[in-house]
């Protein structure tokens, strides 16, 4: 762990003997891991190993066929993922889910609804406190625009984005609602080098303001350059945890990726 890596704090999401079943499938199965406060984690894998769909029963998209996942030591399995954004758990997707239709800033202000109090008669009405709130939102909004790097692209469609912008929009968007942990699905996938240092950069930014950070990522280069610790998945198990060198060193994992011959 380098000079700049903070100690890991208290234990944040502790997974026990997570599984995901698609009837023989085992698409996850026998998973348990920790992750720390202040940490910024990695879980890579060759494609079908199971590393989205780990996600989506985090995060409640799928229900999971048996084990606990507990968040500052709340159940989450059980939950919906409209519940699970609102104890503090945020992510993004591996194909963007943009409002591709709004600008923006009107994405970023709707990822704020789990946190906004004025609901049927507040907007109906426009009172003065469903205006007070809304002003706060669009300034929360700007703000997490400018903190991502997009402050001069608030009033444009997300659609007409670059890519890069795009990914970056996706972050801004989840960390409207405040979340202790972000949870990214590869979100360096189909970017340049130059985006993808971008990007890297803004995860560690994202961590200095208080977020953990648990993301998916393919490219060796940005997981050796970013992550605390790794878990990699293979066949929907977790076959191996530690530090970026640990792993990439680890027989189990070289077999995972390139074969028995090639890691012969």
């Amino acid at each position: 762990m380098s000079a700049k890596t903070p100690p890991p704090g208290r234990v944040l999401l502790e997974v026990k003997d997570l599984a995901q079943h698609f009837g023989g499938l085992k698409a996850v199965d026998q998973v348990n891991l920790k992750i720390h406060e202040g940490e910024i984690v990695s879980v890579i894998g060759p494609n079908g190993a199971g590393k989205t769909t780990f996600f989506n029963v985090l995060t409640g998209v799928y229900p999971g066929t048996r084990g606990e996942i507990l968040f500052n030591g709340q159940e989450l399995r059980g939950m919906s993922g409209h519940d699970i954004v609102a104890v503090g758990v945020a992510r993004t997707f591996q194909n963007i889910r943009l409002f591709a239709h709004m600008t923006a800033l009107e994405n970023v202000m709707v990822g704020r609804h789990t946190r906004t109090v004025q609901f049927l008669l507040g907007p109906l009405l426009r009172t003065a406190a469903f205006k007070n709130e809304e002003k706060a939102v669009e300034l929360m909004a700007k703000e997490l625009l400018e903190f991502v790097g997009l402050k001069s692209l608030g009033n444009e469609l997300a659609k007409n984005l670059p890519y890069g912008a795009q990914r970056k929009l996706e972050i801004a968007r989840a960390l409207a609602s405040e979340p202790k942990l972000l949870i990214l699905d590869e979100p360096t996938a189909g970017m340049n080098p130059t985006e993808s240092h971008d990007l890297v950069a803004l995860v560690r930014k994202v961590r200095e303001r208080g977020v953990t950070v648990l993301l998916i990522e393919h490219q060796m280069r940005v997981v050796m350059d970013i992550s605390d610790r790794v878990f990699v998945f293979d066949y929907g198990v977790k076959i191996a945890e530690g530090s970026p060198k640990e792993v990439v060193a680890n027989a189990r994992v070289i077999e995972a990726y390139l074969g028995k011959e090639g890691a012969s």
